[in-house]
């Protein structure tokens, strides 16, 4: 399968890139935890409702040791912690926690190689695209619909043509 891109153009008058096109990812929809859980079933010895406990507490668990002013990193996604937003003061005496932390967020660091001189994302590594009128059918014809429903990519993964390297992240 391949990440779907659409071509936009930049249409902000005040802007150096105005006129210009790009490109962005269009997600196709949400997967929710039922669906996860089906496809870690199908992968390992668990049942399904072994999967959704799991999966349910680890929300839970990752909350609480970010509380507790930890990292939590899972093999093969990737690193959360907490930041804040502060309010910055003249003297350090004058700094007071709880009045001049604004906010707090969470701060995800993906898992990240280096192969051939360039950081690789563990979540991107082997990532396809492909336009997203231009996505070629099981006949391997090019059609102009979404994509959505075709189950197949510019990658020729179902008969189809084959397309160039996929593009990846360069630092």
């Amino acid at each position: 399968m391949a990440l779907f891109i659409k071509k936009y153009q930049n249409k902000v008058k005040k802007s150096k890139a105005y006129g210009k096109w790009y490109g962005r990812a269009v997600m196709l929809g949400t997967v929710e935890i039922e669906e996860l859980a089906a496809e870690i079933e199908e992968k390992c010895t668990a049942t399904h409702s072994d999967v959704l406990a799991v999966l349910a507490a680890l929300g839970v668990s990752i909350k609480r040791k970010l509380q507790e002013s930890k990292r939590v990193r899972i093999p093969y996604l990737g690193t959360f912690k907490l930041g804040v937003s502060s309010a910055g003061v003249i003297k350090e005496s004058d700094y007071d926690v709880k009045n001049d932390i604004k906010g707090m967020h969470v701060i995800f660091q993906p898992e990240t190689t280096v192969e051939n001189k360039h950081r690789v994302k563990e979540m991107i590594r082997g990532a396809r695209v492909a336009e997203l009128n231009k996505v070629v059918n099981p006949t391997g014809s090019t059609g102009t619909g979404t994509g959505s429903g075709s189950g197949t990519d510019d990658q020729g993964s179902q008969g189809g043509t084959t397309s160039p390297d996929p593009v990846e992240e360069r630092p």
